[in-house]
């Protein structure tokens, strides 16, 4: 029974309106001998009865669509979803330390997701999450590229960048679809469909990839600044971790954050149906947990870095070489990394090595001047795959961490579909593979 003034009952007896302390209040039944109260805000009876039936056909609606009772805004959501997000990345810090295979939300990930939220809060924060759909979504691309235009330049954070980079508004574009579905398996959307609307890169920038003579000059280079570096032990080292990172990304097409992280364990042996030894990485990059199957002729490299560390560590025991700690990267001094530095510790980048090997040999930049990075490798890795035309644009793909449409985007159409892991380690029958051996001998 309620403690106030009944005024009056509205569509039937299904909404109740009332007064409580001078302002007008409604009742709705919502089932199950249960009901939904709201204040109207408002001391005027006619605004009162309005409001009440307009709030009571909306909850229809809702119930009808199964959307939650009360109206989850788009804002509300980001802020779970951000919040879900931070525990990920704080509980993974102080478990699964070691293992570079794990599945977390990285410190620079969560730092994008938190400064792009921002954006989407301000565009579309107060609506509610059911109604951000592909107008939205297309909507949200022509605010964006307008935002910092229409600001004061006093007002304009440091670093911003005036017009977005096409790949930063897909980014964007693709956290809002991330979030939409995060929101649907919540329950928060009902039966709103999922936006299918996707950003559409105007122009298509590719890091340029190495030709195949490129590709040699660079092969030549490092042997010879091998030799150089003969009498300087840790020079030396340092000029075969180069070499071997090259060729093994040359020759599996894995980012270069993903070889980063690899631990040593993340590295198995296996053989293919033609008996052919291979190895497989199982690596953790930004589309998630995936194996990557090198090029067979990559056995060797891979056997060297495997055998370059394990005399880097009987050195590190013996007292030779000591390992320096580093506070600020606590997980360097407790993991077994595949590619590390000659104190043991794990590689940041090797890129500025890179840079300086490019240009000994004049070769920082493609005949268009486009200039080349250790990325060019993956796309020299793609173009070469694509070339051979031996395995599937959807094998290669899935091997390379990305999406058909990215490869047939950036690289070009080919290849039928065969076995995965024989077709991307190149395997044919044993004699073959022998005789591709010694062609690559020198390197």
């Amino acid at each position: 029974m309620l403690d106030t003034e009944v005024v009056e009952e509205l569509e039937g007896g299904k909404i109740l309106l009332f007064l409580r302390r001078g302002i007008y209040q409604v009742r709705i039944y919502k089932g199950d001998k249960k009901y939904i109260y709201k204040s109207l805000k408002t001391k005027n009876v006619e605004e009162a009865r309005r409001s009440a039936i307009k709030y009571y056909y909306e909850f229809e609606f809702r119930k009808a669509e199964d959307l939650p009772i009360q109206k989850i805004t788009f804002k509300q959501v980001i802020k779970e979803y951000v919040d879900m997000r931070q525990k990920d990345y704080d509980r993974n810090q102080t478990t699964a330390r070691n293992s570079a295979y794990k599945d977390t939300t990285s410190k620079y990930m969560l730092y994008q997701i938190k400064r792009v939220s921002k954006f989407w809060v301000e565009f579309a924060g107060n609506l509610s999450i059911e109604k951000i759909d592909n107008s939205k979504l297309k909507e949200y691309i022509g605010w964006r590229k307008d935002y910092y235009h229409k600001m004061k330049v006093e007002d304009r954070p440091k670093g911003h960048k005036i017009n977005p980079a096409d790949k930063t508004l897909l980014w964007e574009e693709t956290l809002a679809r991330t979030i939409i579905k995060f929101a649907t398996e919540k329950g928060y959307r009902g039966k709103a469909p999922l936006p299918t609307y996707r950003y559409k890169v105007e122009n298509k920038i590719v890091r340029p990839a190495f030709t195949v003579t490129e590709y040699w000059e660079v092969i030549r280079a490092m042997r010879r600044r091998i030799k150089e570096a003969f009498n300087d032990p840790e020079r030396r080292y340092t000029r075969e971790l180069l070499r071997d990172y090259v060729l093994i990304l040359a020759n599996s097409g894995m980012r270069v954050g993903e070889a980063n992280n690899l631990k040593e364990r993340d590295v198995e042996e296996f053989k293919d149906e033609h008996g052919n030894k291979n190895y497989m990485f199982n690596v953790k990059g930004k589309t998630g947990k995936r194996v990557v199957i090198p090029s067979t002729n990559t056995v060797r490299y891979i056997e060297r870095v495997f055998e370059r560390n394990k005399i880097r560590k009987d050195l590190l025991a013996q007292g030779t070489v000591r390992k320096v700690r580093s506070p600020q990267r606590k997980e360097d001094n407790i993991a077994d990394w595949f590619f590390c530095m000659y104190d043991g510790n794990k590689i940041i980048t090797l890129i500025d090595q890179f840079r300086d090997l490019l240009k000994s040999i004049g070769l920082e930049k493609n005949r268009y001047g486009e200039t080349f990075s250790l990325y060019s490798l993956r796309h020299f890795y793609a173009m070469k795959m694509i070339r051979k035309n031996t395995v599937g644009i959807f094998d290669l793909a899935r091997n390379m961490g990305t999406s058909v449409e990215i490869i047939e985007g950036y690289y070009g159409k080919g290849a039928t579909s065969l076995f995965l892991a024989t077709r991307l380690g190149g395997g044919g029958k044993k004699k073959e593979v022998e005789s591709d051996k010694a062609k690559t001998e020198e390197q």
